[in-house]
């Protein structure tokens, strides 16, 4: 079939007008080189990780820690043993927040042996770590009533939890509480132990005892009535009998006591 001849261009104002309507109403033309429209189905956000939940040990440490800080021993005592007891992973290094503020309340309350059951129960994994070795050597100091090694690795726990590579500011601050708290404690039973067993006791003696200079010394041991002779060094503790509300010292203070007592006769020749 032949063509037709070409349209003529519009040449008057009506057919310009009607052609420019046309073009308007055409799609844009497609050129085959440009980029194509981007797929926006494919470009989906990557799934959400489900939010893990804090072990038993992190969610039960503020009340531990508030417990602490108010001295409130047994209670904190408690909680930690229930939560020892209901725990399903006791590999966790998280342990830590329970297991050393459970030995150290422990050792306040001067049952040394339950303190120790606590270190022997826990994996060797969680044994070897560094606090808790520094934790097993102050029982350990404890138990054989070396009273220089008590006051030294208690000294030795404080400054591991104070250098930087230690990032948990939160477990140091109880830590240092509980050391502060067990140190008292254990001098408050020491003030009883030797009125029972000296009549008198050099200060370079009680220097050892107590863990302290003479400075700090002689103003606590005032307060515990004990007189200072200037001339000798000498302290002279108050005779005390024991209370009935005294509870009965731990093995290990029983048979210190034992060395006091034999002390005296040495010390008064």
């Amino acid at each position: 079939m032949a063509n037709g001849p070409p349209t003529p261009p519009p040449t008057t104002d009506v057919e310009i007008q009607d052609e420019a309507r046309m073009n308007d109403t055409l799609p844009p033309a497609v050129d085959g080189t440009s980029d194509p429209a981007p797929d926006t189905t494919s470009a989906q956000p990557p799934p959400q990780q489900p939010i893990q939940l804090q072990d038993p040990y992190g969610l039960i440490f503020p009340k531990i820690a508030e417990l602490a800080t108010q001295k409130r021993w047994i209670e904190l005592i408690d909680i930690a043993e229930i939560t020892e007891i209901n725990a399903n992973d006791d590999h966790k290094l998280s342990r830590l927040f329970v297991i050393v503020p459970l030995v150290l309340a422990y050792l306040i309350k001067n049952d040394l042996p339950i303190a120790k059951l606590v270190l022997e129960r826990l994996p060797p994994d969680i044994r070897l770590n560094p606090l808790i070795k520094n934790l097993g050597l102050l029982a350990t100091s404890y138990s054989a009533g070396a009273y220089e090694q008590i006051y030294s690795n208690a000294n030795a726990l404080v400054n591991a939890v104070a250098k930087p590579e230690f990032q948990q500011p939160e477990l140091a601050q109880v830590i240092n509480i509980m050391v502060e708290s067990f140190l008292f404690s254990f001098r408050d039973r020491t003030f009883l132990l030797l009125s029972r067993a000296y009549t008198s006791i050099t200060l370079s003696l009680a220097e050892m005892y107590f863990g302290l200079g003479s400075s700090e010394l002689l103003p606590v041991a005032a307060r515990h009535g004990w007189a200072y002779d200037t001339s000798t060094k000498v302290l002279k503790p108050v005779p005390t009998n024991e209370p009935a509300s005294f509870v009965a010292p731990a093995v290990s203070s029983l048979v210190n006591f034992n060395f006091i007592a034999q002390s005296v006769s040495q010390l008064e020749m």
